[in-house]
């Protein structure tokens, strides 16, 4: 019974392992990579009533919904259901987990400590089922984010080209995107999107939506700036210039800290990893000098033999 228990856990992991990767590589293909891909995602199909349903198998703490729209925005899921996709799937692998290692802890020899040994190693599994597909979709935001903020000061400056040129933001904007879209392809979408919401209502709002689905401090200083220049008719080619040169300096300055930053963080593996060969050559030589000396002084003839020490006495008048 147990042998048949383990084949059908070793089945059941095998199964899980293939499905999961298939799924990563098929929602990873829905990710927004380029301009192409934002025309594309605007006729994404409605999920089915089961998928919606499997969404909302697992609760959601507070707060957690908004967490996970802003992390898909920023990793480049821009579907209208990503969410919901994202979650069919997530609770699909967990509750999958659960009726398997159930299954199997019910199957196994009741009288044996395997069906307590396969209910850990589901809670186990479920855990990592729920919280890995997470910290995959943060660790894609937080990459995707640390790419745009290098790249901006780039598209700032062409945009600021572009507006020196004599035209508007708006326009700027689409030739933008389509001249970074090579080297800086998540800039080029984003521009896209910002432009795309300006045809649909103001530069502004649109300006502001793009610094809300960021939510990072370079973004958010740049809009506010630029709905500052256009509200007070100022011209937005010097502002966005300056601005460039801002987030360069300020990228400069976080490289000389983390160089600064280095040298304290290497001490302590200089201390642990170095300081031991060195005590080790250092006092290697001298302990074992000590450890010799100690063993041949008390041998006959030696420096503390009792027997010599007597002799010497008896021969002294």
């Amino acid at each position: 019974m147990s042998f048949d228990a383990i084949t059908v856990i070793s089945f059941a992991v095998t199964f899980l392992t293939v499905y999961l990767a298939g799924m990563t590589m098929i929602r990873a293909r829905s990710r927004v990579r380029n301009i192409a891909d934002v025309h594309a995602r605007s006729k994404t199909k409605r999920p089915g009533s089961f998928r919606r349903s499997l969404a909302g198998a697992i609760p959601m703490f507070p707060g957690e919904q908004d967490a996970l729209e802003q992390d898909l925005r920023r990793a480049g899921y821009y579907s209208p259901y990503a969410a919901i996709e994202y979650l069919a799937a997530r609770n699909l692998i967990v509750v999958m987990i659960l009726i398997v290692g159930g299954g199997a802890a019910v199957a196994a020899d009741p009288t044996s400590a395997l069906p307590k040994v396969i209910l850990i190693a589901t809670a186990v599994a479920a855990f990592i089922g729920y919280v890995g597909p997470r910290s995959i979709l943060y660790r894609q935001s937080s990459r995707r984010l640390g790419r745009i903020q290098k790249g901006l000061p780039d598209a700032l400056d062409i945009i600021r080209m572009c507006l020196t040129g004599g035209l508007p933001l708006r326009h700027a904007l689409e030739r933008v995107a389509g001249e970074v879209e090579c080297f800086h392809p998540e800039i080029a979408v984003e521009l896209e999107v910002v432009r795309r919401h300006a045809e649909a209502d103001t530069m502004q709002k649109a300006l502001k939506e793009f610094a809300r689905r960021m939510n990072a401090p370079d973004v958010n200083a740049l809009a506010s700036l630029v709905t500052q220049t256009e509200r007070t008719g100022t011209q937005v080619a010097n502002a966005v210039m300056d601005f460039a040169d801002g987030i360069r300096r300020q990228y400069r300055q976080r490289a000389e800290e983390k160089a600064s930053k280095t040298a304290i963080k290497m001490l302590f593996p200089v201390v642990l990893c170095l300081s031991p060969p060195i005590f080790i050559l250092l006092m290697g030589p001298p302990i074992v000098q000590l450890k010799n000396f100690a063993r041949d002084a008390h041998k006959p003839g030696g420096v503390l033999d009792h027997n010599v020490d007597s002799a010497n006495q008896s021969i002294t008048p």
